[in-house]
């Protein structure tokens, strides 16, 4: 089934400003499997443990991407220019900096100066990102401007076309909206910069971290909270429904979703939805994304939301921002499924999600962030009147 080229933009800019939670018609990509069994088979860029295109390779560099096409570079690349929004902080944690991208999306350069990007590589705040609409048409003589090696982009060919015809070489992915999408595009990145085993070390490091998750949700049983995710709040309601990553890590914790639930909604992703309907759910957890600047207190104070069991009992949450939205699926997923375990099964005890978070920005981005840093990822003052929150106050 294909979507009608008219609209192919505009389903990929609502996938992707809906927290990357929507399944494309349009983007088959290459190797998908059920996020909660890791894939067996390596990833599209990679062939078996030894990738062609390895720094050692004498031929070059030779990376297929999700559309078939064989890039081939003589030596790795050094300048990349990142379209879609997540690329832009994934290709910093596959090659732990920012030196090698040359212009990113403008939603992925906001990402960066309100998370922590923008503190652990604040000469990233300098790159161009006025290169690309909203729905990813590329501005192709801004982007020829930056002299890039490769562009990322979107596989969608009338995103892909204008700048292939202009003469440069274009890798492209696709979008499931599963873990398994930051899988393949980490070794696409891996092998072209000249890094191919970083991507299996990223990998086998948050694989392990999920089936930790896993057995942790298997040992407490059923009988977990009822959470609902709003990717937005402010301006209209939308829900994580089926097919969602969101919906993904709320069951993979252990937890269930009213929205997909025997009362929930019909739609697959990110579903708009009316207060009647989230008071009928009743939801015991809130988290309110990153797609819009919504936060506890405006739920706690409007007499609207009075009777949520969620408000009643403050378990209302801002969604940690880090590297990059912990929303969607990425780099830093496992902190995301470690951070809604805690607070949707608190124990009364400190949290170790902190220790964790400098143990996994130092593999990601050889950095160990302050604990005013850690403050700011975390959201500790917007969530620090919801319940059991004082867990991820430093020690």
């Amino acid at each position: 089934m294909s979507i009608p080229e008219a609209n192919r933009r505009s389903v990929l800019a609502a996938a992707l400003y809906g927290g990357g939670a929507l399944f494309l018609a349009s983007c088959a990509a290459a190797g998908t499997a059920p996020q909660s069994s890791p894939q067996s088979t390596p990833p599209a860029g990679t062939a078996g443990t030894a990738p062609p295109g390895s720094a050692s390779d004498p031929a070059g560099i030779q990376v297929t991407d999700q559309r078939g096409t064989v890039l081939s570079f003589d030596h790795p690349v050094t300048r990349v220019v990142t379209i879609p929004m997540p690329a832009a902080s994934l290709l910093a944690a596959v090659d732990q900096g920012a030196s090698h991208l040359a212009g990113m999306h403008n939603a992925s350069w906001v990402a960066m100066r309100d998370g922590a990007m923008g503190a652990m590589y604040p000469e990233a705040l300098n790159i161009p990102h006025d290169i690309a609409t909203t729905d990813f048409t590329p501005n192709v003589e801004s982007i020829r401007a930056l002299n890039p090696d490769v562009v990322v982009q979107w596989s969608d060919a009338q995103l892909t076309t204008p700048l292939e015809q202009a003469g440069m070489k274009v890798l492209g992915i696709t979008n499931t909206g599963t873990q398994q999408d930051v899988d393949t595009w980490a070794a696409l990145f891996a092998t072209m910069l000249g890094r191919p085993d970083r991507a299996v070390q990223m990998k086998a490091r948050s694989d392990g971290q999920q089936k930790a998750i896993q057995a942790e949700a298997a040992a407490r049983g059923t009988g977990g909270p009822g959470i609902i995710y709003f990717n937005r709040f402010s301006g209209g309601l939308k829900v994580a429904g089926s097919g969602s990553y969101n919906d993904f890590y709320i069951k993979l914790i252990g937890a269930h979703n009213p929205a997909t639930g025997p009362q929930g909604l019909q739609g697959k992703g990110m579903v708009g939805v009316d207060v009647e309907q989230v008071l009928a759910w009743d939801p015991e957890i809130i988290l309110l994304g990153n797609f819009d600047g919504a936060m506890p207190a405006d739920i706690y104070a409007n007499p609207v939301w009075q009777s949520v069991s969620a408000v009643r009992s403050r378990r209302v949450y801002k969604v940690p921002l880090g590297g990059y939205r912990w929303d969607p699926p990425g780099q830093e997923s496992p902190l995301m499924w470690r951070w809604l375990t805690d607070v949707s099964f608190p124990s009364g005890n400190r949290s170790t999600l902190r220790d964790e978070t400098n143990d996994y920005f130092d593999f990601l981005y050889r950095h160990r962030p302050s604990a005013p840093e850690l403050d700011k990822i975390l959201w500790t003052e917007a969530n620090g009147t919801s319940a059991n929150y004082r867990q991820f106050d430093a020690s």
